[in-house]
């Protein structure tokens, strides 16, 4: 008989795959209709799954203002939303909507192209049937959390506008070996193959110059550039002869500085010597613009608004936030120094690379005064940002400090508590799973009745917890890298700190007041789970505590659930004496005959000197059991990012840069009959 393992099955998160049709993808309105899921049958580590397509089973009242649309499941970068979600011919179907961020629109183009065909969604499962006689486990309410465009195909069965007859990826595999045959090799599939490479190159082609030719049109679309037939003959040159956009910066800078003079005869018949698409000579063509040979890699001083080309600025921000960071040590391998030395802007001050920003930027700074040179620097920005390419700088390096500081903090809440996300800041529920109906015996042709959760719950809630500080001109000025680095790292620090301080708050004293049962989570009479004698970790009060657990019993059926812990956890004033008792094989308590230690390398020891401040005296501990396996503490987080965020805030002015430091999380008491304590002395 095979026994499957169902734990971290309720509320874990699943995605599934499709591949894409483009037939009705629109253009303009960078939309594609799509079908999101099916009961296609996919094997999971517990069996295979059936996503159950009732109109009872699938949750979408997050879809009801529209779902998120990804690429890669990827939180951080939406690409936009999925419109019209709703149940239709047992497939689960919506509009995908692109946002118009550069981003999606690159995906979108790949989409129309065929080279990303593959959709996906993520859930999580909220209840299921497991059947009697195979290994399918049929999910009977899901919650649908996202879309993804992916790259890998799973379900072909559903996509963008596939067709409702569409089959499924079984019916298309034609290539099969078996222990008796040799592998049957599909000619037709093949020479398709070879044809889709072909249209493939093709497509990429089209891509690219697509691409170009945008990219000049943004080039002469610049502030800089002046709007006049000239310039509106360059630009049509540019496409029409097919100039790189480097090139056609260099000619476009060039032409601006006054160092080509293009050799332009009048039109004859008219003043305007640009008439037409065009410049026209006595031979109707463009005039010639010389391109030099070697085009100049360092920055040229044309005004205080020419710019150079976006690789190079791109290429100066990646090395200067790579001296920074080392500098401030935060990165040391060796790879990264040797390439911050040879970059030359190892070393530079804030100030030197704030005026080389500036010069990158097409602006002279020989004559600027300090104040004036970090002022630009701040409040240079690109058109249409909100932040200045300087500060974004200064953003990504301090951001690394604070993760830095976020991941070296001395914190041990991540060792016995369960990981979860939220997507919003509203209440949330978390159905207790332990209160299972069980299984029953099936006469001879009888019916398999359902099993049941008994319904009870526990509450959670997201909690923004921030701060502000700000970075300002006299730390740019005076080099303070530790004003850089240093304060976001604690920061990081103080944000780990206080998840913990949080979590640690539901051992105190009584501990919260449960929902399902109204009482204190610490209790003696209703939960079995506190015992409020003066004793440190011994073998007896292991035993007592260990056997406490192991008979807690299911709520609805009476069973005994038999529990058992994984973490003991200690103040600091305990710890050198739990973990004696764990690693002596003899029962450090025992009489002169020696007395073997039943609980040696049994537990894993947590210390922590929250403990230690603990109302009930100085020396209560704890017995928790795997946080995966049983109900015990959740911590989650915002859309299960388990990190802060530092973000500049937009109300900047001229005195510095003003960020803000947040994390969001909540935390939660889940049940209490995988977790016991001892009030200690």
């Amino acid at each position: 008989m095979t026994t499957r393992d169902f734990t971290g099955l309720a509320g874990a998160r699943f995605e599934r795959e499709a591949s894409l049709s483009l037939r009705e993808a629109h253009a303009e309105t960078r939309t594609v209709p799509a079908a999101l899921s099916s009961e296609t049958p996919v094997a999971r580590w517990f069996g295979t799954e059936v996503l159950s397509h009732e109109k009872d089973a699938v949750d979408l009242s997050r879809a009801a203002e529209g779902l998120p649309l990804l690429f890669g499941h990827n939180q951080d970068q939406p690409i936009g939303i999925v419109e019209n979600v709703r149940l239709k011919d047992g497939r689960l179907r919506g509009l995908l909507r692109f946002s118009n961020n550069s981003r999606a629109r690159e995906i979108f183009q790949d989409v129309q192209d065929g080279f990303l065909k593959n959709i996906s969604i993520g859930y999580t499962v909220d209840r299921w049937e497991e059947s009697a006689d195979s290994d399918e486990i049929r999910v009977t309410g899901w919650t649908l959390l996202e879309a993804s465009v992916v790259t890998v195909p799973a379900d072909a069965s559903v996509g963008i506008n596939r067709s409702y007859g569409a089959k499924t990826m079984t019916e298309e595999v034609k290539a099969v070996e078996t222990a008796d045959a040799a592998p049957v090799v599909d000619i037709t599939r093949m020479k398709r193959d070879h044809q889709i490479a072909k249209k493939a190159g093709k497509a990429e082609a089209i891509r690219e110059e697509r691409q170009r030719i945008a990219d000049l049109h943004e080039l002469f679309d610049l502030d800089i550039v002046p709007r006049n037939d000239f310039y509106a003959g360059l630009r049509a040159r540019a496409v029409d002869e097919g100039w790189g956009v480097e090139a056609a910066r260099k000619i476009l800078l060039d032409v601006m500085s006054g160092e080509t003079e293009p050799a332009v005869e009048w039109n004859k018949v008219s003043d305007d010597p640009w008439a037409g698409r065009g410049v026209r000579t006595h031979e109707g063509r463009l005039p010639p613009v010389v391109i030099p040979a070697k085009p100049s890699n360092q920055p040229r001083s044309l005004g205080s608004s020419v710019q150079l080309g976006e690789d190079e600025l791109d290429k100066f921000k990646t090395g200067a936030e790579e001296g920074l960071l080392v500098r401030a040590g935060l990165v040391t391998d060796k790879e990264t120094l040797k390439r911050a030395r040879e970059g030359g802007i190892y070393g530079k001050s804030l100030r030197t690379l704030a005026g080389d920003f500036l010069r990158f930027k097409g602006e002279t700074t020989a004559a600027l005064p300090d104040e004036e040179v970090v002022t630009r620097a701040i409040m240079t920005r690109a058109v249409g940002q909100t932040t200045s390419d300087f500060t974004y700088l200064l953003s990504n390096v301090a951001n690394k400090a604070l993760l830095t500081g976020f991941d070296e903090a001395p914190e041990t809440w991540q060792t016995w508590t369960r990981r979860g996300q939220l997507p919003d800041f509203k209440t949330a529920e978390r159905i207790n799973m332990s209160g299972f109906t069980g299984l029953a015996e099936v006469a001879e042709d009888g019916e398999i009745t359902y099993g049941k959760f008994t319904d009870r719950k526990e509450t959670i809630k997201l909690v923004q917890y921030a701060k502000k500080y700000r970075m300002s001109r006299q730390l740019i000025i005076n080099d303070d890298l530790g004003g850089l680095t240093q304060v976001p790292r604690m920061m990081g620090r103080a944000a780990n700190r206080k998840i913990g301080d949080i979590v640690y708050a539901l051992l105190n004293t009584t501990g919260p007041t449960l929902t399902q049962d109204s009482t204190a989570l610490w209790d003696t009479a209703t939960h079995k789970n506190y015992v409020a004698a003066a004793t440190a970790p011994t073998v007896a009060t292991l035993t007592t505590a260990t056997t406490a657990m192991a008979k807690q019993t299911d709520p609805n059926s009476g069973a005994v659930l038999n529990i058992r812990p994984r973490y003991l956890v200690v103040p600091v004033a305990l710890e050198t004496a739990a973990r004696v008792l764990m690693a002596a094989q003899d029962d450090p308590a025992g009489a002169t005959i020696r007395t073997p230690n039943p609980f040696a390398g049994r537990f894993e020891v947590v210390a922590d000197a929250r403990l230690d401040g603990q109302t009930y005296g100085a020396y209560a501990w704890y017995l928790f059991a795997d946080p995966n396996v049983y109900d015990t503490f959740e911590v989650a987080f915002l859309n299960g990012i388990a990190e802060p965020y530092l973000r500049e805030n937009q109300s900047w002015d001229l005195q510095g840069v003003e960020y803000v430091v947040g994390i969001d999380f909540g935390v939660s008491a889940l049940d209490f009959r995988a977790v016991h304590k001892y009030r200690g002395n």
